[in-house]
């Protein structure tokens, strides 16, 4: 059978938590063929060292760093630039994946021709335990539907690189991902999705992710400012979003 090549991308800074944890659920996948490109955003605590550690004597594992610190949106780019597979799949530091994550989404993405794949994923707490029901995806996403609900992560997008735009993630947004999401849909590219959990999202506290007033102001300049979708749309969509995103962290609530 044909495994084409995944690099997975992976950006660090200050991750000397859990950025083991995120290499090794790498180093475990069922699926062989991947290059890792952990990209160090010139941390200032042990997170090179754990990285170190942890692909010793593995030869498909690069640890790249940074001279100064970029950011998150110009590290992902640096590591898609240095990617060289048929797929670029993300994942953060401070996140981990199931072992058959890359099979399945390869297996997926492969035999619909999809240009990004996407999986259901666990939510969990800095200790590992989860926090609320998994996130259990869609089928499919289209431009329409993820204006209303992300269902789309960077820790479980798989993206066929010949449909990556230049330097994909832009700059100077809190939402780089659903940026670059948003913008491959609206341009015709296809997703397709597993309702299989296949990775788990670690809430952090003092993340960005954490900062749920924050996040819904950066997720309007992705919609008003870098796409430019008219303000009511953009008031339903957001309308929209808060409800959808209310029954994601609810227990006993089957999130769609």
């Amino acid at each position: 059978m044909d495994e084409p090549l995944v690099s997975v991308v992976m950006p660090a800074y200050n991750a000397e938590r859990f950025v083991g944890e995120a290499v090794s659920s790498v180093l475990s996948q069922s699926y062989g063929n991947w290059e890792l490109l952990v990209v160090d955003d010139a941390s200032t605590d042990a997170s090179r060292d754990v990285v170190a550690r942890t692909i010793v004597g593995e030869p498909r594992a690069r640890l790249v760093a940074n001279g100064k610190n970029l950011g998150v949106a110009r590290t992902r780019n640096r590591g898609v630039a240095m990617a060289s597979g048929r797929y670029v799949a993300l994942l953060d530091a401070d996140d981990y994946w199931l072992p058959g994550k890359l099979e399945a989404q390869v297996g997926l993405a492969e035999k619909a021709q999809a240009d990004i794949a996407y999986c259901s994923y666990s939510i969990v707490d800095e200790d590992g335990s989860p926090v609320c029901d998994d996130f259990l995806v869609p089928d499919c996403a289209t431009f329409d539907s993820m204006l209303s609900q992300s269902v789309i992560s960077c820790s479980t997008a798989l993206l066929r690189r010949s449909s990556l735009p230049e330097g994909p993630f832009p700059l100077g947004l809190q939402h780089e991902d659903l940026a670059l999401w948003l913008t491959m849909l609206r341009d015709g590219c296809t997703a397709c999705g597993t309702r299989e959990v296949l990775a788990c999202y670690r809430q952090v506290s003092g993340s960005r992710a954490s900062n749920k007033l924050g996040s819904a102001r950066g997720r309007w300049r992705v919609l008003r400012d870098y796409l430019g979708l008219p303000v009511p749309r953009c008031v339903r969509a957001m309308g929209r979003y808060a409800v959808l995103g209310a029954r994601k962290y609810r227990r006993g609530s089957d999130a769609r």
